[in-house]
């Protein structure tokens, strides 16, 4: 079965599909051998592991395809890769929409920012602005358009709670702009939301007044537990940045703790086995191969 019609399946069956975040091949293969039913590769993980810099639209679609077409090659789940804001006009979106599908991811997702996009949360650094209703349905459009696979899935994102401190977010009552902005994505074919509540009431809320298929996020910003996306009927959620985040806590302590005593031997409660690691990496199949083909 395609990877995009497993993705489409577990939805239609009413399965709350749940993803984890991965900078590369190696952590997406961590994240399906612990379970989890998707892989999403996001800009705010590529960026800090590809590039070592923060989410602010320093990479390129190239090297984001890149590192997604071997995320794809390394997994057999569905791996969902955020588009950006499809990398310039609906034009654009039509190119990329065929590019990542190309890749083999099962789905996307495309944000209505302007150009250029950058994660909305990091301090100190200026809020994003969004293009207009119509701009964004016009680049949803031409990504339904452009895709080639029907069970291809195509998610907008509505950033407003992005554009404005926490504050006037709340006190201008801009959730209610989510939900107008959501609805008009879905009419214009969107398959689903992406969706940033940052409690379980917010998310109740969503789930009363948004259409189409609802994607959330668990995160340091929203820590919302799995089941209750499962409760609130979410087609899905992603702990967008829970592998990075694993991954720099983990190399730091080990790190500071080799410098610290010099010891390699000091530090093998922070280190994989090397059965562990020829296990993750299938260097099994690849002993087989060699047998298999008589190669020197």
């Amino acid at each position: 079965m395609k990877k995009t019609a497993k993705l489409r399946k577990m939805i239609n069956e009413g399965k709350t599909v749940v993803g984890v975040g991965a900078q590369d091949a190696l952590s997406g293969l961590l994240v399906q051998r612990a379970g989890f039913d998707a892989v999403y590769v996001g800009s705010y993980s590529t960026e800090a592991s590809f590039l070592g810099k923060p989410d602010l639209a320093l990479m390129s679609k190239t090297e984001r395809l890149l590192l997604v077409r071997n995320v794809v090659k390394a997994v057999d789940v569905p791996v969902i890769a955020d588009m950006e804001e499809g990398y310039g006009n609906a034009v654009s979106v039509m190119d990329s929409i065929r590019d990542f599908e190309d890749a083999g991811v099962a789905g996307i997702h495309i944000d209505d920012e302007q150009l250029p996009c950058k994660c909305p949360f990091l301090p100190g650094i200026p809020r994003n602005q969004l293009i207009s209703v119509d701009e964004m349905c016009g680049k949803i459009e031409a990504a339904v358009d452009a895709r080639q696979d029907p069970d291809f899935l195509i998610i907008a994102r509505c950033d407003t709670i992005g554009t404005v401190p926490l504050e006037t977010y709340y006190e201008k009552n801009m959730i209610e702009d989510v939900v107008e902005r959501s609805n008009a994505y879905v009419d214009a074919g969107a398959d689903g939301i992406m969706l940033m509540a940052l409690n379980v009431a917010e998310m109740e809320y969503f789930a009363k007044r948004i259409k189409g298929l609802r994607v959330g996020l668990f995160a340091p910003m929203e820590p919302i537990a799995i089941k209750e996306f499962e409760r609130t009927g979410y087609a899905m959620t992603i702990g967008s940045i829970a592998t990075l985040y694993m991954y720099v806590r983990g190399l730091l302590d080990g790190l500071k703790k080799l410098y610290e005593t010099g010891d390699w031997n000091e530090i093998a409660d922070h280190i994989s086995t090397d059965d562990e690691f020829y296990e993750v990496l299938g260097l099994q199949d690849y002993r087989a191969f060699y047998d298999k083909y008589r190669i020197p």
